[in-house]
């Protein structure tokens, strides 16, 4: 069980890595820095996701796969500490 705890915990971190250097960045999208981040038309950013834009799929995905490496890390944490234990 533990392996299989340490995989789901390295898959989330990986998934988590790539879904966080995707995001545009404050600077990126026009908040700060005087210019159009990509895709940004009339300042809401385009979607073919229907109601959600891209920018808001990719920052609820990025928060459920940060909830789940938290959860792999605990879980983790626990079945060491009950098997040294």
């Amino acid at each position: 069980m533990v392996v299989f705890l340490q995989i789901l915990q390295v898959l989330a971190a990986i998934i988590l890595i790539v879904a966080i250097m995707v995001q545009t960045t404050k600077s990126e999208s026009g908040a700060g820095g005087g210019s159009m981040g990509w895709g940004v038309i009339g300042g809401k950013s385009s979607s073919s996701f229907g109601k959600w834009g891209a920018e808001e799929q990719l920052n609820r995905i990025t928060t459920w796969v940060a909830v789940a490496f938290m959860v792999a890390s605990l879980l983790t944490a626990i079945a060491y500490s009950r098997m040294s234990g």
